[in-house]
Formats: structure tokens, sequence, C-alpha cells
């Protein structure tokens, strides 16, 4: 089943007539052989005429394939992994899934998975012809998910890569028993992309060319999905979505796996549109640059949240300003290494953590992904980077590692278990009280990849401060 979304027109479609107009709840969906697409359109009732308190009408979307005399599968399936429903403010529905071509008898991926795309203007009765999204270069496209502003104005994300499955992929390949397609994209390079139409109920809509919305790959390897067989690599779950700013700019959480627990544990990340065509046609989009070097903020956020609980500010924990740089091996610690700089200036620096706490972290980390044509057998090339971080503890002393996870319950935590102490004669300074300081100039060797393998570019990404009441 795929997302639910409530119409924002309010109609009476199959309701019993006299009755007021609401607005309908919509929930997009496959069924059991993943080869037809559906929607169910909903509206409430009492609870004593349905328990569940809508009366649902469920409608065909489209058919992605037949299976044939002597087949055992369709010749098309969905499974990438969910149909996704948008609604614009005119009330019109688009829907977006993934499709591959299957073998009616193997029931093996046999082509490219690629994004399909509906739209109705009449409640659902009726459905466009489905099109193919253009995504020119990428061979397969999964976890599609799509949001919707005024009327034909329609943003859709999705994971791509340009990689083919491979049918000798030691796991999911076909010439291994596997069911190939998305799951069977050996060290594939997957990117977060959008397309936006303005236009998105005409006959044909038209699609912008996808735009690169991270600034960096976020997975390598393969990729789980329905398709092929849920053979892949899970990392990355099922957790990208976009939802619309009060601008009309595209508001997308995802993850990235580029770290040392890549088969399990992805950093969750967030970007937002600043610029360019937003889905408001009366609104401009706007927003700050990417900042390059240093960052700066608010006073009066450095809160103890825990427990649902979000207590007042700590001025000790209350990052003002955070920068990083490369300064010359002569004013590096020691003198003639090459070193990264780390500073923070803190609102009113303390070593005394506030109880009930008994140690404070102030920490910057840093996404460092490797080059995409790495080949060698070293975890940051397999793993398609590395998270690198530096700290101050309540202690005084810094370090520096990469971070690690702990699985508790059903999820993970990511944790930054520093595994080198910064212990050289002034590389861990600091300067309490108002407006204080801490520095720490980290080897850069110590924070870089393996041996042999190459970044993607000689810039540092997400670089973030924050602090934390853990125990380092």
């Amino acid at each position: 089943m795929g997302n639910d979304e409530v119409s924002p027109v309010a109609t009476t479609t199959d309701e019993p007539p006299g009755s007021a107009p609401v607005r309908h709840v919509y929930v997009i969906h496959d069924d059991a052989t993943f080869s037809r697409i559906l929607i169910g359109r909903c509206f409430p009732v009492p609870f004593t005429s349905d328990p569940t308190g809508l009366s649902c009408r469920d409608l065909p979307v489209a058919t992605l394939g037949t299976i044939p005399p002597g087949g055992t599968c369709p010749t098309a399936k969905t499974g990438g992994n969910f149909p996704t429903l948008a609604i614009d403010k005119a009330g019109n529905l688009y829907t977006i899934w993934e499709q591959a071509p299957q073998d009616p008898v193997s029931c093996t991926i046999t082509g490219d998975t690629v994004l399909k795309y509906s739209f109705s203007t009449d409640e659902g009765n009726h459905w466009s012809t489905p099109v193919t999204i253009p995504t020119p270069g990428l061979h397969n496209n999964v976890f599609a998910w799509a949001a919707a502003g005024d009327d034909g104005r329609v943003d859709i994300v999705w994971y791509g890569t340009s990689k083919t499955a491979n049918p000798d992929d030691p796991n999911c390949g076909t010439n291994q028993g596997g069911k190939g397609g998305p799951d069977a994209t050996t060290n594939g390079i997957w990117s977060l992309f959008m397309v936006q139409t303005l236009n998105g109920h005409s006959v044909p809509p038209t699609f912008t060319a996808p735009i690169l919305a991270g600034e960096h790959y976020t997975h390598k390897g393969t990729i789980q999905t329905v398709l092929g067989g849920q053979c892949g690599d899970r990392t990355l779950g099922d957790f990208l979505q976009v939802r619309i700013g009060s601008h009309g700019e595209a508001q997308i959480s995802y993850a990235d796996s580029n770290n040392a627990d890549e088969p399990f544990a992805p950093h969750a990340m967030y970007v937002k549109q600043n610029g360019g065509t937003g889905l408001y046609a009366s609104r401009e989009v706007h927003g700050d640059s990417i900042l390059l070097n240093a960052a700066s903020d608010p006073a009066g956020d450095g809160k103890r949240e825990t427990d649902g609980v979000s207590g007042p500010n700590m001025p000790n924990l209350d990052i003002l300003q955070s920068s990083f740089s490369q300064p010359s091996p002569s004013n590096c610690h020691p003198a003639g290494t090459s070193c990264y700089r780390v500073r923070m200036t803190i609102n009113n620096m303390s070593l005394t953590p506030l109880a009930p706490d008994t140690v404070a972290v102030w920490l910057t980390q840093w996404l460092l992904p490797a080059a995409p044509g790495c080949t060698s057998s070293a975890d940051s090339c397999k793993n398609g980077g590395k998270n690198p971080f530096v700290y101050f503890e309540s202690n005084g002393t810094c370090w520096s590692g990469q971070n690690a996870a702990l699985l508790i319950g059903g999820g993970v935590t990511l944790t930054y278990p520093g595994t080198k102490q910064i212990s050289a004669l002034g590389a861990c300074s600091f300067v309490l009280g108002s407006f204080g300081t801490i520095t720490i100039d980290v080897l850069i060797a110590d924070v870089s990849l393996d041996t042999g393998v190459a970044p993607l570019s000689n810039r540092l990404f997400s670089v973030t401060a924050s602090t934390m009441t853990l125990n380092a």
C-alpha cells in the first residue's frame, strides 16, 4: 500500500443523496500480483456504520501486465517499493509507481525499472494513459514520492542509478538464481533526483530533466525492492519523502548510507529547494545558498530534549558559530603537519554539565564520499565513504573517529566513539565564559579515506556541529 492523502476539495461523491460535501481520503495501492494499480476513495461515516469510520470504493488506475497462457507471472510488475499519490489544490489526483518488465515463466526482471505517471481530473473515476517519466541515463529508478501544489504543479523525487542489473551479482543476479532488477545493481551509485511538471494533467505532461537534489550520491551497492525479490541491500529503508513548504519549495527527507555502518545504519538527511520554480505560482522560492567554511546559529536552542520533554536553553551547550578550515602546515599543531581546524563558539562555555548529566560533548562531523569509480576492497570504498568527526569533551580532552551504531529494540541509533585522542600541544584548546571557544586541530590523515581510496572531490559535505550529553 502506498500513502494516504486527503483532497482539499469537498464533494458529495459516493455519499447518500442530501449529504453535505466532505473531503475524501484517497489510498493508492497495488494488488497481490504487483501488476495493477488501484485507488481507494473514502468518505467518513459514523462508526456505527463501519468500525473504520470510512466508507471506501476501490477504483482501477492501471494494469501493468498480464499472465499469458503457460505463464506464472505477469509480463510487468511494480514493487520498487510502493505507488505514491499527490493531490493538487484543485483536487486533481496524480500517481507515480515503479515498473519493470518481467519474464512470465521465470518471474525474473528483464529490463530497466522506470517511473510511470498517471492523473485523474474527476476524483479517480477515470485515469490518463500512463506515461514514462523521462530519466535519461538512469536505468533503475525506485522509491518515488510525489507532492502537488497549485493546479497541475507536481514534484516527484526518487533514488536513481545509471547501473543496469548485473545477471552475475552474487546475491541477486538472474544467473545466480535471483530475480535481478534494482536488487542486482552491483556497486550501483544511487543519487537523489527530482523532476517537476507545471502542467501535470495535460496530455502529455511536460517534465523537467532530472535534477540532482543532493550534493552527492547517497548510496553505493544494490537496493532492496519487491521487484528484485527483496534480495538487495536494505540500508536505505523506504524513508524517502517530499513535502511542500510555505513558498512552494520542495522539502525532502532521505537517507545517506556512505559511512562505516553502510550495511544497516544510514544517516537521516534533509534538503530544501532554495531557488527556481515552486509549486505555488504566486510565491517565489528563495532560501540560503549552501554555506561554505562557516555557519552561525541563533542563540537559545541548546536544550536538553529527552523522553518527550524539552528543557530550557543550556548556554554551555548552545553553539553560536562553527567554522572549518585547512591552515597552512606551519600553523597546524603540531607544526609542519597537514591538519583541519575546527572551531566552535559557545554561548557561555563551561566544563560543568548541568544535572542530571555527568558529561558534555561538543562535536563536529562531516561526510566524506569516496570516488564512485573506486575499486579498492577497503571499507571506505565498499561503503561509499566515511563519516569522520572530532569532539571536545567536558573533561578537557579532544578526540577523532568515525561514526558507529547501536541496535536498540527494533531500531538503530548512531554513535560517535572517539578512537584517537588529539593530544599534541596546542591541538586541543578552549576558552571558558561568554562567547567561549573550542579549537581542534586534527591531522588530515586521521580523518581521511583508506589509503588508495580517492575522495569524490576536494570538498567535505554536510559539516555539522552539535552538542550532546552522552558518555563518550
